[in-house]
C-alpha cells in the first residue's frame, strides 16, 4: 500500500481532522496512547504532526525540537504517541513547498506493518540527562527511555550515584 498524502488541515478543529479518522485515543497502562483503526504498510504516513510552535527555551512533556530554533508543542491525537524500546512508528521531519514557499512540517511514519487495533509507538531517544525509567514492557526493553546510544553512559552515571550513596551511608 502507497503511503498516503495527509491533507493541510490548518484552521480546522484539529478533534475532527480527516487523519483522526484512522486513529484512536485510548487509555494505556503509562496514561493515554494512540491506535491504528486501519492497517498501514511499512513506510506509510499516518499523519501530520500539528501543534504550535514555540522559541527554543519553551519545554512540555510532548514537546519536541524540530529545528535549532523551534519547538513543536503537537495537537492530539499525535501528542499521545507513546515510547516503545520496540517502535513500530516514528517522526520524519520534511521540507514541503507550498506555493512559493517551503516549509518544515513533522509526520508519523510506520516503520513496519501494523494492524488495526496496535499502539503506535516511537523510540523518544532521549538524552540520558532526560531518561526515566522506561514502562514500555517491549522484549527489546532498555530499562530507561533513553537514545541507546547514551545507555551505557546512564547506567555508569546510575553506578557512581548509588556508590557514593552506600559509601556515605
Amino acid at each position: 500500500m502507497a503511503a498516503r498524502r495527509p491533507r493541510n488541515n490548518a484552521g480546522k478543529d484539529e478533534s475532527r481532522s480527516p487523519q483522526d479518522r484512522s486513529v484512536l485515543v485510548a487509555r494505556t497502562p503509562v496514561g493515554k496512547g494512540v491506535f491504528a483503526r486501519r492497517r498501514y504498510a511499512a513506510t506509510a504516513i499516518i499523519g501530520e504532526i500539528e501543534g504550535t510552535y514555540f522559541d527554543p527555551s519553551y519545554g512540555s512533556d510532548y514537546c519536541m525540537t524540530v529545528s535549532g530554533d523551534r519547538r513543536l508543542e503537537p495537537s492530539p491525537p499525535f501528542r499521545y504517541v507513546n515510547h516503545s524500546c520496540d517502535p513500530n512508528c516514528e517522526f520524519d521531519w520534511f521540507q514541503v513547498r507550498e506555493g512559493a514557499a517551503s516549509r518544515e512540517r513533522v509526520f508519523l511514519i510506520a516503520l513496519r506493518d501494523i494492524r488495526p487495533g496496535e499502539e503506535l509507538t516511537i523510540d523518544y531517544n532521549w538524552p540520558a540527562a532526560g531518561a526515566i525509567p522506561c514502562r514500555c514492557q517491549s522484549t527489546n526493553c532498555r530499562g530507561w527511555i533513553v537514545d541507546p546510544a547514551q545507555l551505557d553512559e546512564l547506567l555508569e552515571q546510575i553506578a557512581e550515584k548509588v556508590a557514593e550513596a552506600e559509601s556515605s551511608a
